[in-house]
């Protein structure tokens, strides 16, 4: 009995100087040791394994937690996005004859942005993403108006407008330009 009881204290070690010590911030951060504050106060090794596991365990539930909220609404943002892509293709079966016909349509394309933007502030979805599925969204649905005749494409424009050459209002002689590249 006694020797049960001698063997359990035997990590424990009381000293008169102060000793370095693991603690959670060394094991994060290697090469950093902890003082003990007090002499002949003696903390076991398993005082820090137990605080490194409650820690890691805690992480472990709310991590758990955030997954399960995050997974549900990118199951949302999906399921929105499918239903306006149904109700697309199904437009493009029974073509409409004035925007006004897509209010539908419309009120399932405000739903699906209105998700995708909750998406983007609770951070389950990056920016770019969003803007990237809202413009599939809105993509489809101009393609359909093209398709019904309600909505003409845009010719393309150049990206670069062209130079204009200065004026005699501008001040300055063309022999005085230099080409920069």
């Amino acid at each position: 009995m006694m020797s049960a009881v001698s063997g359990a204290f035997a990590n424990l070690r009381i000293s008169s100087r102060p000793r370095a010590q693991l603690s959670f911030k060394a094991s994060v951060c290697p090469g950093s040791m902890l003082v003990l504050p007090r002499p002949g106060v003696a903390r076991s090794a398993l005082a820090f394994l137990v605080e490194a596991k409650q820690n890691s365990l805690r992480r472990e539930r709310t991590s758990e937690k955030a997954r399960l909220r995050n997974k549900g609404r990118t199951s949302e943002i999906k399921t929105r996005i499918k239903k306006v892509l149904t109700a697309v293709d199904a437009a493009q079966a029974d073509l409409p004859k004035a925007e006004s016909d897509l209010s539908e349509l419309a009120a399932l394309m405000s739903e699906a942005y209105r998700v995708i933007d909750k998406g983007v502030s609770k951070g389950v979805l990056h920016k770019n993403t969003a803007a990237r599925r809202k413009a599939r969204i809105a993509r489809a649905r101009q393609n359909l108006l093209i398709s019904a005749g309600l909505y003409k494409a845009p010719e393309s424009t150049p990206d670069v407008p062209e130079a204009s050459l200065p004026s005699e209002n501008d001040g300055i002689s063309p022999s005085e330009l230099t080409l920069v590249r």
